[in-house]
């Protein structure tokens, strides 16, 4: 099975997602006859977002746009994670966004059975979808199917919810297609929510993992229906929130 990981130039994960691209390259992890054939990154530097990291501080939020920004910087000096890929011979490709037609071209070109997105904002159009002979699965930092929308991780944490993450089938739609995996994340003791993306990130690889084994032993096939007569939509909190969301002694 060849697979292409996808994610974010910059993201707000401390180690900017270093340790599951480790994960996900390591043959001896990966099930027999899985390569990554190539990780693609989706540009998310840029001086408008540099700026809006500005304005969150101003608005007395740290954690998130520092972590941000640091990943910025290193993202164009010293990604280590390019060069962690680079080190066992797969490409590393930098596009605008998946649905751009240098993305089409090149993941055409490269055949994938799999491709797997992974911290993007981006979503992914039909002709994008219909690449990989398999499909396109996703992880969603929420906990399917009640929890929608961005930053659901956040607003669960805020809610005294579980928290947690979903990889699931995409499609077309938002947060959408079959579930294939849930998992929740053990916040007990976290006061910022800076930490919570962190901690996800060093189970979302072998998660990818076992729903990577669950589409060898079913295909298209794996996974369950993505309905529940509720959902929670979220979206980025606002400066009122923010406030809220402090005054409740969390940090952001």
């Amino acid at each position: 099975m060849k697979v292409i990981l996808v994610s974010s130039e910059a993201t707000y994960v401390k180690d900017n997602y270093l340790s599951l691209v480790k994960t996900l390259t390591d043959k001896n992890k990966l099930p027999a006859g899985v390569e990554i054939i190539a990780f693609v990154l989706i540009k998310t530097v840029s001086v408008k977002i540099f700026f809006k990291m500005l304005g969150l501080m101003c608005m007395g939020v740290f954690g998130l746009p520092m972590a941000f920004i640091k990943n910025m910087y290193s993202s164009l000096f010293c990604d280590q994670r390019k060069k962690h890929c680079e080190s066992l011979k797969i490409p590393v490709f930098t596009f605008k966004t998946i649905n751009g037609a240098d993305a089409i071209a090149k993941i055409r070109e490269l055949a994938p059975d799999l491709i797997i997105n992974a911290r993007t904002r981006n979503i992914y159009k039909k002709e994008i979808l219909a690449l990989p002979n398999i499909g396109c699965i996703n992880v969603h930092h929420g906990m399917l199917p009640e929890n929608r929308g961005t930053m659901c991780d956040l607003w669960a944490w805020y809610d005294g919810r579980p928290v947690g993450f979903s990889v699931h089938w995409m499609n077309e739609k938002i947060d959408d297609g079959n579930i294939i995996e849930v998992k929740e994340v053990d916040v007990k003791g976290v006061n910022a929510y800076i930490d919570i993306p962190m901690k996800s990130s060093l189970i979302e690889a072998e998660t990818i993992i076992g729903c990577i084994n669950k589409i060898i032993a079913e295909g298209k096939n794996a996974g369950f229906a993505n309905k529940c007569e509720k959902v929670n939509y979220t979206r980025n909190p606002d400066y009122k929130t923010i406030r809220q969301i402090k005054a409740k002694g969390l940090k952001l």
